[in-house]
């Protein structure tokens, strides 16, 4: 297949290709094929151009319409180069999706080398703790008392037994410091949430954790709150947020200045920023296309979450390009999720990064949730340290009116435990009223 004007090898060039075989060989996009302004055009114009791809859009068509056509699925099947393998999320978000394994451990293996501590540790035969839900690929895996033998995969230990962080008592903080002790991993890799709430329980009973070489935060938003734990129980271990999806694949990694770099090894990202007026237009949700999958084809799929991009455009200090000259973006921050945006006094979009940035000077603070039922009506749920508690009450009302607006009404409400949703993720932003996301963003000129 022809790259056109773009050159043999470059970026632009995976990305015409990844474009043009998915048009021509995957059934679903054949109704794309006319909004393809053609090879001739430059390949950003091209990609904007397109619809979005969206999840509802993968739940009718898949398998079929995403295969390509030039492969056998159900010889793909039969062998185990592919399966359907379910995603997590909301009973709204989840899905099945074409799930090829070599595909997935490059993807891994090319996010990693965007950060140096992280590509050395994936240069060796490197121990992995994996410290999230027990719920694999929507199925109970390691619910239970679960012997810490079929607890082990490999290089990955899997410690938690819990739907519920919350439900760890002091016998289940213990086993797992234990194990992490035994298995002496170099990457403990985490959902935030969890090792925040294991990082807590640690230093309540005095345990000192085993400290690996380094700590990779990934599956959901790392709040401040949850890094200031982490970092209490892990003092001077080099934490990086990664972030990617079931269906994509890994997308972005943290480098050492703090930066996120696109995986371009695995992956084309656009980014529709707010239009104007509905939110800050440095931010937008990001649209992944796959790259090199050799069964599954993706163009321009919303993931559901958010990214702030750069106002400088100046390389990365840690010498990583960070244009599209040399493939791919740096962006300044993940926003956090679509779903969980909320809108202050002016209907402006407020991303949970913006939010949690505010409310990460509430020191006590261990675990929230705001709940936006009207436009200036607010519920605040949270848990604080005891010592805490009086100055966190009083401190949250003001920081929200600050992010909100001033005349936003705000309710305060102390839980002894706010849990994970059914998917073992933490929400800790929500509207509890209907608004359109796709009237909230547009392509880039």
């Amino acid at each position: 297949m022809a790259y056109g004007a773009y050159g043999n090898d470059s970026y632009d060039a995976r990305c015409a290709l990844a474009l043009d075989r998915a048009l021509s060989l995957a059934s679903f996009y054949g109704k794309w094929k006319n909004l393809d302004p053609g090879p001739s055009i430059p390949i950003d114009t091209r990609f904007s151009s397109l619809p979005v791809l969206t999840k509802k859009d993968l739940r009718a068509w898949i398998p079929d319409g995403f295969v390509y056509s030039d492969k056998d699925a159900k010889a793909g099947f039969a062998s185990g180069d592919i399966e359907l393998v379910p995603t997590s999320g909301t009973a709204s978000e989840r899905l099945s999706i074409i799930w090829n394994q070599a595909w997935w451990d490059r993807s891994e293996r090319e996010g990693a080398r965007i950060n140096a501590a992280l590509d050395r540790a994936f240069s060796q035969n490197h121990r992995e703790a994996v410290l999230t839900t027990p719920v694999c690929a929507g199925n109970l895996c390691h619910v239970g008392d679960v012997p810490i033998e079929e607890r082990i995969l490999g290089n990955l230990l899997f410690p938690n037994q819990r739907m519920d962080p919350d439900s760890w008592g002091e016998k289940e903080v213990r086993r797992m410091a234990e194990e992490l002790a035994r298995f002496q991993p170099e990457v403990i890799e985490a959902d935030p949430a969890y090792l925040a709430r294991f990082s807590f329980e640690t230093m309540r009973l005095g345990l000192a954790p085993f400290q690996p070489d380094i700590i990779v935060l990934t599956y959901e938003y790392p709040s401040r709150m949850h890094r200031r734990q982490i970092g209490r129980a892990f003092p001077g271990i080099p934490t990086v947020s990664s972030y990617g999806s079931t269906e994509t694949g890994h997308v972005f990694t943290q480098c050492e200045a703090g930066l996120f770099h696109q995986n371009t090894a695995s992956c084309r990202v656009d980014v529709q920023p707010f239009g104007a007026g509905r939110g800050d237009e440095k931010v937008g949700r990001i649209l992944v296309t796959t790259l090199d999958h050799p069964w599954f084809a993706l163009l321009r799929f919303d993931v559901g979450d958010l990214v702030r991009l750069r106002s400088d455009g100046e390389p990365c200090s840690c010498g990583r390009d960070g244009g599209r000259t040399g493939g791919g973006l740096t962006v300044e921050s993940i926003e956090g999720r679509t779903r969980d945006l909320t809108f202050d006094s002016a209907g402006r979009a407020v991303t949970l990064k913006r939010l949690d940035d505010a409310l990460g000077a509430a020191e006590g603070l261990l675990n929230y949730r705001i709940e936006q039922s009207a436009p200036n009506r607010f519920l605040a749920r949270y848990t604080a340290t005891t010592e805490s508690e009086s100055e966190t009450a009083d401190a949250i009302p003001d920081i929200l009116r600050s992010v909100y607006g001033q005349n936003a009404e705000v309710e305060i409400r102390r839980d002894s435990a706010i849990g994970p949703e059914q998917s073992g993720k933490y929400r800790l932003a929500r509207t509890i009223f209907d608004w359109n996301q796709e009237e909230l963003f547009h392509d880039a000129p």
